[in-house]
């Protein structure tokens, strides 16, 4: 059964969002609980290492994923014209490298974002609970994006590599 790619982005990313909704507070309550306000500079610095590895992780399960779904023939790659030829398409299409890059540009806008907002109210931390909760918000926000722009990414390379090969099917059939 074939989904579209909107579809297949959503429920995906969906999925994404939930568990990083979940495991990166877990996490961050785990190893600092016994922390009663986290600092300004521990957030920045929270934010940055949690952008790149989120990125990095989500990449490397997503890609391989998506590129299964894309040659098993479930999902179809004509959605990809909204896409086009955009920025994404500049992206590397290894997992690994994607993830990285991805992951260092949002720690690039965010963390500096984070930092801007959280001076200009003048709050020097957040609680530990406001922590958890910003935590929850961002993660998920971000889990969200960046398994979508995965998928894009790969569904431009996959649908590279139909077109490539398209050539040498009809030269084969003739």
């Amino acid at each position: 059964m074939k989904k579209s790619l909107r579809s297949y982005v959503r429920a995906q990313g969906a999925v994404c969002a939930v568990l990083n909704a979940v495991l990166n507070p877990a996490i961050a309550w785990i190893g600092n609980r016994q922390m009663a306000f986290v600092p300004l500079s521990g957030l920045v610095i929270d934010t940055i290492i949690t952008c790149i590895v989120l990125s990095l992780l989500v990449s490397l399960f997503v890609t391989p994923a998506t590129q299964r779904e894309f040659r098993a023939g479930r999902l179809t790659g004509s959605d990809t014209d909204f896409v086009g030829r955009g920025v994404l398409a500049h992206f590397p299409k290894k997992a690994w490298s994607l993830g990285l890059l991805i992951g260092i540009v949002a720690a690039i806008v965010i963390a500096p974002l984070m930092f801007a907002a959280f001076r200009m109210l003048g709050s020097r931390g957040l609680p530990f609970l406001g922590f958890i909760i910003l935590k929850i918000l961002y993660t998920a926000a971000l889990g969200f994006a960046v398994t979508r722009w995965v998928i894009l990414r790969q569904m431009l390379y996959c649908q590279a590599q139909v077109n490539a090969e398209e050539p040498v099917r009809k030269q084969r059939a003739s």
